[in-house]
């Protein structure tokens, strides 16, 4: 018997449905006259209870390339080494039974390695979704070009990819790297390909040499239960790669890690967990919780309080073993802005009760949340909305005491604050406009002049200024309590008044809750007249506010270049 070139091997578990299509890919498109593949396809099948060893073996019969063996032991792990054992050829590629390998792949990396002498060669990838098609590569600078001996310091995003399916080892490699698959239940690829990473010189090609087809179900390999035993096994096989990557010793390699780690992936497998399980159960969990802390601890070196909020609070959450709180954070899937504020505030409390996240991050989702009440939600009734934010009194006073602590100003803690100590009363006429005291209601250009209506939730107004702002130039106008005492106010300005280019508006007041300051937020459904004698109204930089635009005068423009002149001219002079 010959010895074949290439050896491919395939684990299966109920994938009936596909793995005809997939033997076909691989059997029939793989080899042209011009470029032949000389291989051998061996099907490990891991207790399928559907007609997978049958189909397999049809195909079998009809292609001596082709051989089919039951798996000694269980999981694709144990399928994948079992086959290994079983293979001849001098090189050596993995498939899943449901996926396909595009015309000509192997071909493909089987001359690139016969070029280079390389360990290994890694190719692109698509996921093929129902609906859609997603190519993650293009966000990995490594697989922008083709690549030759390099080693993983070269390409540190080539470790974004860690699966076995989209490239080929060369044999000698493999077995004196001492690589094998762990017997887990679900993603046992991402500690032999990071140990492969690690240790080869590899090439990286720019063509799809596989396609992953997203079999939702639980007949497939990586829709596993998210039980703790699931997500320990995971935590267990990514802690062994982390600490191959630290003794790597490479900054940048460490770097990627990290934030495939506590960014991506990682995170990922901690939130399908917590969304999984239909009990938390904290004792079951605590070889988790540990191996979490250990993770965390290898990078604990400002990684973790770089990520965005909900990341950084839940993975020092689940390291301190508060997994119920961690579960309350990341909810059910719906984003944390589209959710109830009763829901947000019982969340915020139980972090803040949590001990593990400095409480003045809390100060600006503690606020928002409270500033999204609508004192016309018909979900709210009575002096409901002054209980809920009164239930969490403690909440509101611990944060307030943070921030001062910090000497952090925030004028909008202050207000809910000032309002919680006066009672429900208070805070109801406060709370929704705990963010913006005061609000435009319109803004239209006519007969030469800027119109802006104005509203406000001052409580016992002091004073008001409204300032038009262009670069250093202000407009100001001021309104005192008699003016402003019936929560509502027009102000209108000559155009004439303001200098040519974009003025944006400002609000600055006090009233018995203390002193505030902020920007007019003019929204596109308040604007009436846009366009009005030597004047427009215009977006500022892209966010939902505008401004005025006066055209610049003749002589505005000639002052303006005689200045960029005499810039110009002192940077010469400088140099």
């Amino acid at each position: 018997m010959t010895t074949p070139e290439l050896s491919v091997v395939v684990p299966t578990h109920d994938v009936g449905l596909w793995v005809g299509d997939l033997l076909s890919s691989i059997l029939e498109d793989q080899s042209t006259p011009a470029d032949p593949v000389d291989m051998e396809v061996i099907v490990v099948d891991d207790a399928s209870t559907d007609d997978t060893f049958e189909i397999v073996e049809a195909y079998a019969a009809r292609d001596p390339r082709l051989r089919v063996v039951r798996s000694p032991g269980k999981g694709g792990g144990q399928a994948r080494n079992h086959g290994v054992s079983l293979a001849r050829g001098r090189f050596l590629a993995f498939a899943d039974g449901d996926d396909l390998v595009p015309r000509g792949a192997y071909a493909t990396m089987l001359r690139k390695t016969r070029e280079t002498g390389s360990d290994m060669v890694v190719g692109r990838f698509f996921k093929l979704f129902s609906d859609r098609v997603w190519w993650p590569v293009r966000a990995w600078p490594a697989f922008d070009e083709e690549r030759t001996l390099v080693r993983l310091a070269d390409a540190p995003s080539a470790l974004r990819n860690r699966a076995c399916w989209n490239r080929v080892f060369r044999r000698d490699f493999w077995d004196s790297a001492g690589i094998s698959f762990p017997d887990a239940s679900r993603s046992n690829d991402i500690e032999p390909m990071v140990h492969a990473l690690t240790t080869a010189r590899f090439d990286i090609v720019t063509e799809t040499v596989y396609v992953y087809r997203d079999r939702p179900g639980p007949g497939s390999m990586t829709a596993k239960s998210h039980s703790p035993a699931g997500i320990i096994s995971y935590l267990e096989q990514e802690l062994r790669c982390a600490r191959r990557i630290v003794a790597l010793g490479d900054p940048e390699v460490r770097a990627e890690y990290a934030s495939l780690i506590f960014d991506a992936d990682g995170w990922m497998a901690i939130v399908r967990a917590l969304r999984g399980m239909e009990v938390i159960d904290p004792g079951a969990l605590e070889p988790a919780r540990a191996l979490v802390a250990e993770l965390v601890g290898h990078f604990d070196d400002g990684v973790v309080d770089d990520l965005e909020r909900d990341k950084r609070w839940g993975w020092r959450l689940v390291a301190s073993g508060q997994w119920a709180t961690a579960a309350r954070l990341i909810g059910d899937g719906v984003r944390w802005g589209d959710r109830e504020v009763a829901d947000i505030l019982e969340t915020l409390q139980l972090v803040a009760d949590s001990g593990v996240v400095p409480l003045r991050t809390l100060q600006r989702p503690l606020v928002n949340a409270v500033a999204s009440i609508s004192l016309g939600d018909e979900t709210l009734v009575g002096d409901d909305l002054a209980d809920l934010v009164l239930k969490h009194r403690d909440l509101f006073t611990v944060v307030a005491a943070a921030v001062r602590a910090e000497e952090v100003p925030n004028w909008r803690l202050g207000r809910i604050m000032a309002a919680l100590e006066d009672g429900p009363e208070l805070l109801r006429r406060v709370v929704s406009g705990a963010t913006d005291p005061v609000t435009a209601t319109s803004l239209s250009l006519v007969d030469g002049r800027a119109h802006l209506h104005l509203a406000h939730t001052m409580v016992e107004s002091v004073r008001l200024r409204v300032v038009f702002l262009h670069d250093r130039r202000r407009r100001t106008l001021d309104y005192d309590a008699t003016e402003l005492a019936s929560g509502s106010l027009e102000v209108a300005l000559p155009t004439a008044a303001l200098s040519g280019g974009r003025w944006r508006v400002r609000f600055e007041g006090c009233d018995a809750l203390g002193e505030f300051d902020g920007p007019v937020i003019i929204h596109e459904d308040v604007i009436g007249e846009r366009i009005g004698d030597r004047a427009q109204i215009v977006q500022l930089d892209g966010r939902p506010r505008h401004g005025i635009e006066i055209p610049l005068s003749f002589g505005e423009r000639g002052v303006r270049k005689a200045r960029r002149v005499a810039g110009r001219i002192v940077r010469r002079v400088r140099r």
